[in-house]
């Protein structure tokens, strides 16, 4: 099963089942911190990037369902296999 990972300014998801603080694959989603809120981003194989919701004021955890759900809607649910979304008493903003 696929878990977010810590990584410097935020968290990281690589969708291809590695560890994302170990290590850098593609497909990928980060969220990180900014002075807007959240940001998430998804990173594709195909070495495209976007931003897939405007910055989340909610929190890490609601940052990182959010961006899960877009990814999925991104790139279809055998995209985002295995992945899961974030425990909320886990991970602190």
């Amino acid at each position: 099963m696929t878990t977010w990972k810590r990584i410097s300014g935020g968290w990281a998801l690589n969708l291809d089942g590695s560890d994302a603080a170990a290590t850098f694959a593609l497909p990928r989603l980060e969220v990180r911190a900014s002075p807007q809120g959240w940001r998430s981003e998804c990173l594709q194989t195909d070495g495209r990037r976007g931003e897939l919701a405007p910055p989340c004021l909610g929190g890490a955890v609601v940052a990182m369902a959010d961006a899960l759900a877009n990814a999925k809607r991104l790139l279809g649910p055998a995209g985002t296999t295995g992945a899961r979304p974030p425990a909320a008493p886990v991970l602190p903003d």
